[in-house]
C-alpha cells in the first residue's frame, strides 16, 4: 500500500464519517425532532427550541460543511490521480451523488437551517416575553418549513448515498 492509497482511504473515511453525521442529523431532525415538537406542551417546546435546537443546528451545519469540504478534497484528489474516472460508470454515479448532495446542502442552508434558526429565536423571544399560550403562527410556519426541508434533504441524501453505493460496486 503506497501513500496515495492511504491518502485516498483517509479522505474517503473522513467524507463518509461526516456524511453519516449529516444524514443522521437529518434523520433525527426530520423524523424525531420536528414531529415531536408539536406534541410537547407549549412551554416545553419553547424551552427545547431555545436551548437544544441551537445545538442541533450547529451539529448539522458542522457535519454538512465537513461532508462538502472532504467531498471537494476527495473529488480533487481523485481527479488528480485519474482524470478519466468521471467518464466511467462509477464516475457517473459519483457525479449524480454529488449533484444530489449539493441540492441537499442548498436546501439545508437555504431553507431548513434558517427556518430552525427562526423557530429558535422566536422561542427565545417568547420565553423572555413570558408567553404562555400556543406558539405564534409565524413560529408554526417556520417549524413546518424546517420539517419539510429536513425531509426533502434526507430524501436527497439517501439518493446520494445510493448513487455512491452504486459507484462503489461498479
Amino acid at each position: 500500500m503506497d501513500v496515495s492509497d492511504v491518502v485516498l482511504d483517509l479522505l474517503v473515511f473522513l467524507h463518509v464519517l461526516s456524511a453519516m453525521g449529516w444524514l443522521g442529523g437529518g434523520l433525527f431532525t426530520a423524523f424525531a425532532l420536528a414531529p415531536n415538537l408539536r406534541k410537547m406542551s407549549p412551554m416545553a417546546s419553547l424551552e427545547f427550541n431555545s436551548k437544544v435546537l441551537p445545538k442541533v443546528i450547529t451539529f448539522v451545519r458542522a457535519a454538512s460543511g465537513a461532508t462538502v469540504l472532504f467531498g471537494v478534497i476527495l473529488l480533487g484528489y481523485t481527479y488528480s490521480q485519474d482524470s478519466t474516472y468521471f467518464s466511467s460508470t462509477a464516475g457517473e454515479s459519483v457525479s449524480a451523488g454529488i449533484v444530489l448532495a449539493v441540492l441537499a446542502f442548498v436546501i439545508a442552508f437555504g431553507m431548513t437551517i434558517p427556518a430552525f434558526v427562526k423557530v429558535s429565536r422566536l422561542s427565545e423571544s417568547a420565553l423572555q416575553g413570558g408567553q404562555q399560550g400556543p406558539p405564534s403562527p409565524e413560529m408554526m410556519g417556520a417549524a413546518k418549513r424546517a420539517g419539510m426541508g429536513a425531509r426533502i434533504g434526507v430524501i436527497l441524501l439517501l439518493l446520494a448515498l445510493a448513487a455512491m453505493v452504486v459507484a462503489g460496486n461498479s
